[in-house]
């Protein structure tokens, strides 16, 4: 199976992100299945990683200086003999669908089109100009009218695809984001009283303004991990409200597991998602989980059975956080069924299995 990359990303600029283990593991587990798997992406030091892939896992790495625009249409005719051999293509996201578009119109090979987001409307809720909205639009109708078969983290971007682009559902299938189960796990550390924390870029999507401002009179410090243009205005305004605010910038995936457990609460205030990893990833550790009633969070928390659902406003915020901080029992007993939760449905090896049926029904 030949896998392409998004637009311009590398494994390199995976590691640079803190997620490379989190992204490999997938084809790693994928590989072990037996599948000769091979990475076709736009990094030209991505040699370096080729020792950390494992077995079964390969590596195509960019081949020249050109920007990624020129290369992602050279892409096929560099690996023309590779690709030729190929059974079947496979996008690791929509924006990395030329090159894979026109490997499938040259060999006429089955091709799968994953959607980890919805990338129109993701691109129109952070106010994308017409120019760049019709040019996504046009890539995924070619992707998805091209595809074999089409993979969607949850059901309503599923369902938003078939409507607008036309598309039979028969076509596409539902298959969540993962965790690793073993990685992500309850861990025997002494959490920080009062303690919450959160895992994200800094930009607006994910409302972190309004989360600093529910924290007064919470007596409850706040960790954030990750990286953004808004971090001095973030930082600025929790001085201003006399709040305790850590940033502590970017973390390697493999090492979040720790820093959950270390925490009593993992919140998640953005304005929508797609099917958020860091979600499922806190979840899996056995925390307790605060999550706005927004797309791509309502569908993964149920409301005081797996964790709470707020709204994304100053005073719902505070509620939600003040009953937990004050409910140890409560805690626990959201952190268990979260953690059942992910383990019944967004298992790595679940997601394993569910692509494995579906790679073996394309290529037999």
């Amino acid at each position: 199976m030949a896998v392409f990359f998004t637009h311009d990303v590398s494994l390199e600029r995976w590691e640079q992100r803190g997620m490379l283990s989190r992204e490999l593991a997938f084809y790693q587990t994928l590989a072990q299945t037996g599948m000769d798997v091979c990475l076709y992406t736009y990094g030209k030091n991505d040699g370096r990683y080729r020792n950390r892939l494992g077995p079964n896992l390969t590596l195509a790495e960019k081949t020249c200086h050109c920007p990624a625009s020129h290369y992602a249409f050279m892409l096929p005719f560099v690996y023309w003999k590779q690709l030729h051999k190929a059974d079947l293509f496979r996008i690791h996201q929509v924006a990395g669908a030329i090159p894979a578009l026109l490997a499938h119109w040259l060999w006429r090979k089955p091709l799968i089109v994953r959607a980890g987001f919805q990338w129109y409307r993701f691109a129109k809720k952070q106010g994308a100009s017409r120019l760049k909205l019709w040019l996504i639009s046009f890539i995924e109708r070619l992707a998805y009218r091209s595809a074999t078969s089409i993979i969607h983290t949850t059901q309503e971007d599923a369902d938003f695809v078939a409507q607008r682009y036309h598309i039979s559902k028969t076509k596409i299938h539902i298959i969540p984001n993962y965790v690793d189960t073993d990685l992500f796990k309850p861990l025997p550390i002494q959490k920080q009283p009062r303690s919450i924390c959160h895992v994200g870029r800094l930009e607006k999507q994910k409302n972190l303004g309004m989360l600093i401002e529910a924290l007064q009179g919470l007596d409850a410090p706040l960790t954030i991990y990750g990286e953004g243009s808004l971090q001095r205005t973030l930082e600025e305004q929790a001085r201003s409200f006399d709040v305790v605010v850590e940033f502590r910038g970017r973390i390697a995936n493999e090492k979040l597991p720790r820093e959950f457990n270390a925490c009593e609460i993992f919140i998640l205030p953005s304005l929508y998602e797609g099917h958020p990893k860091v979600l499922l990833e806190a979840m899996a550790c056995g925390l307790a989980v605060i999550g706005t009633r927004v797309e791509g969070i309502k569908d993964i928390i149920r409301d005081g059975e797996n964790g709470v659902l707020c709204g994304t406003d100053v005073p719902s915020i505070h509620a939600a956080l003040a009953r937990l901080l004050e409910d140890s029992s409560t805690r626990l007993e959201l952190g268990t069924a979260a953690r059942e939760t992910i383990l019944q449905h967004a298992s790595l090896l679940q997601a394993i299995r569910m692509e494995v049926g579906l790679l073996q029904h394309l290529v037999l």
